[in-house]
């Protein structure tokens, strides 16, 4: 199973599917018949298996996953993989930021688990279990596909669920019955939300309520969704609250006259104070050196610890000039990279998403970028991952909210547009050294290096077909 083009299945799925479509996040409708369209949509699926053909009745959003997990070589009859045992998943619960919260999940989720007999589970960003609680009963309907704590339940490695696609997604949804990519989950109906961090908006983990089918509900996704939310403005009350506890050690530690340049900043890098204000900006780039963190300004920070964050100043006196990275894309299959005098390349993937944020100096979403890398806007978790990976590469230069390049990032194709866009083609065509990453089959690049190479050589307008 390759592609799923939609076809008509019979002409009861119109019927069916007039109730279900308020949203494209939701299966059902106020006056579903939960047993004939389970029915239908397991008729569906046999088809999409044996054809690669989705019917008409199964949601666009349900049929593109079919299509990742297809690709991703989903087995539909095999459970869940173990990631973890049991003393390393709870090691990771443990670890996780939104494990003190759990209690209050649980509570906000108990009529729904105890009085229609479902259960909750809790996964981290990577799709991995690590915390379920609920109805004894459908508890046990979870060994057999092995959704359970310490079991990876992301999509591609069991297929379209609420969790998986939810975290693929960045949004909540709800996946009912045959839906499920993986057939152990077919008489199941799951609604799953994802959790943000509220301080960089990165995705932590996804919230479930699953049960049997036949007592799906729509409100069970709107329930989930607002579990979420309300979790993440815990989150954000707990971290106004540690704020809080720094600078009252800050203003003990410094008195009445801290020392130039100095702030408090949190474990993770954020700038919790800093005076001046501008100085630190929103975050500090850490170094592996406990006392001390060169900076990409060429100064340093000198480190204190202070409870759960710490205290900094600045040494060394004014600021030097911030090095220049130059970055080559044109002519080059893959990007070249020179800082500091020394030459690096990097691979195509990462070469692309530095040429795309180059071009669009504004910034792009994630799923902006997504769909210019893979003319898909549903790939952000992967986006997301290879942004992670450039940036341990290309420390402090690639920003974020939304993703965008630092001003000191010198990339050539960047000089190309500007002076295309001052109208300046002379210097345009002596800057341009080549295509756009030649080898590159991204949307975005392909159609970016067309574009260059056209204005370039005076065919056209910059901008124009």
């Amino acid at each position: 199973m390759v592609v799923f083009p939609t076809t008509s299945l019979e002409s009861t799925a119109d019927e069916m599917t007039k109730n279900v479509r308020q949203s494209p996040w939701l299966t059902l409708g106020a006056d579903s018949d939960h047993v004939r369209l389970a029915r239908l949509l397991r008729r569906a699926h046999a088809i999409a298996l044996d054809t690669g053909v989705a019917p008409r009745v199964v949601r666009q959003v349900v049929s593109e996953s079919w299509r990742r997990s297809s690709e991703a070589g989903v087995d539909p009859g095999r459970p869940a993989p173990r990631m973890l045992d049991a003393k390393h998943t709870a090691m990771r619960l443990a670890a996780h930021p939104v494990a003190p919260l759990l209690p209050r999940v649980s509570g906000l989720l108990k009529e729904a688990m105890v009085e229609s007999g479902y259960f909750a589970a809790f996964s981290d960003a990577d799709g991995v279990l690590l915390w379920s609680e609920g109805s004894p009963r459908a508890l046990r309907s979870a060994v057999a596909p092995r959704f359970l704590p310490g079991f990876l339940c992301s999509e591609d490695r069991i297929g379209t669920n609420a969790i998986g696609t939810a975290l693929v997604l960045d949004t909540p949804v709800q996946i009912f019955s045959a839906e499920h990519f993986n057939q152990l989950l077919h008489g199941w109906t799951c609604a799953a939300a994802p959790i943000r961090d509220p301080d960089s908006g990165e995705v932590l983990g996804a919230i479930d309520l699953s049960g049997e089918f036949r007592t799906a509900h729509l409100h069970g996704l709107a329930l989930v969704t607002a579990v979420a939310t309300v979790t993440e403005a815990w989150l954000a009350m707990e971290r106004r609250r540690a704020d809080d506890v720094l600078l009252r050690r800050y203003r003990e530690r410094c008195g009445s006259r801290p020392r130039p340049c100095s702030g408090v900043v949190a474990a993770s890098g954020r700038v919790v104070h800093a005076d001046p204000p501008e100085w630190l900006g929103s975050r500090v780039a850490m170094g592996p050196d406990a006392s001390r963190w060169p900076q990409p300004d060429g100064t340093s920070i000198e480190v204190e610890q202070l409870g759960d964050g710490f205290l900094v100043w600045r040494v060394g006196g004014g600021r030097p000039p911030a090095p220049r990275v130059t970055v080559a894309v044109l002519g080059r299959s893959e990007a070249t990279v020179l800082s500091a005098g020394r030459r690096r390349r990097l691979h195509l993937r990462h070469s692309e998403i530095v040429a795309l944020l180059a071009l669009n100096p504004a910034g792009m979403t994630v799923r902006e970028l997504a769909h210019a890398l893979y003319g898909d806007p549903s790939r952000a978790a992967t986006v997301r991952a290879e942004v992670t990976r450039l940036r341990a590469i290309l420390d402090g230069v690639v920003l974020s909210r939304p993703y965008r390049l630092d001003e000191r990032l010198d990339v050539d194709a960047a000089g190309v547009q500007r002076c295309l866009d001052g109208g300046d083609l002379a210097g345009a065509a002596r800057r341009y050294a080549g295509p756009l990453l030649p080898r590159s089959v991204a949307p975005g690049i392909a159609e970016a290096r067309a574009r260059l190479s056209r204005a370039v050589a005076g065919r056209a307008a910059f901008g124009q077909p």
